[in-house]
């Protein structure tokens, strides 16, 4: 799974020399909470809904929407605007896009053309990773959510998958995470096909059970 799988492509966005009330007005008009802002094509900052209200004078009420577009001077968003901004290629695996968010605690990227203009081509958010996670974990799919603790070790996976198979049974999803002991492993499973019932009667006794349950799946 890549970036440009999952990117938005029709980009909102601002010209550096544009009013903060302009910025705000168009965060409100488009639902967005940041615009990448573009200058002749080139990706030169990012502004967010929370450095806009930064920069407008401080009162002792939270400031709305009607308020802080009349408060909003003539003030670039040059002047504003975040210049060092942390982007990714189309070509980036989305797992990287979501841990170079988490390690720099943002909640965008902009994606930019691989070649030497930088040109910008889309914006990935953490909205789009909320997404991609909920269809990973096969959230809206009916079936058998398992949560357990396996042995971390070769073939412990499989065995588990076999059986469930062979109950008729079929791992619609699978995703893995580090447990406290480098010797077992987390995992969640959502099963098609079988019951819980079943499903609890197909586990070895060194398979914990954190979690086991049916669910219809969101809508």
């Amino acid at each position: 799974m890549l970036v440009r799988e999952y990117m938005t492509h029709d980009l909102v966005t601002i010209e550096p020399e544009a009013r903060l009330s302009d910025a705000l007005n168009i965060m409100r008009a488009r639902n967005v909470h940041r615009l990448p802002v573009v200058e002749d094509d080139l990706l030169v900052g990012i502004v967010s809904e929370k450095d806009l209200l930064y920069a407008l004078p401080s009162v002792d009420r939270p400031i709305s929407w009607v308020e802080a577009s009349a408060k909003a001077a003539a003030l670039p968003i040059r002047q504003v605007m975040h210049q060092d901004v942390v982007t990714v290629c189309p070509d980036c695996p989305i797992e990287i896009a979501a841990a170079t968010m988490a390690d720099h605690n943002i909640g965008a990227l902009p994606v930019v053309s691989p070649s030497e203009s930088h040109t910008l081509v889309g914006i990935i958010t953490e909205t789009d990773i909320f997404k991609l996670f909920v269809e990973m974990l096969g959230s809206r799919a009916p079936g058998v959510r398992a949560s357990l603790e396996i042995d971390n070790r070769k073939g412990a996976l499989a065995s588990l998958f076999n059986r469930i198979v062979e109950a008729g049974g079929g791992v619609t999803t699978v995703s893995s995470f580090p447990a406290a002991s480098p010797h077992r492993l987390r995992i969640i499973l959502k099963v098609a096909d079988v019951d819980q019932n079943a499903m609890r009667g197909l586990l070895k006794p060194e398979e914990t059970v954190i979690d086991l349950r049916e669910i219809q799946g969101a809508r």
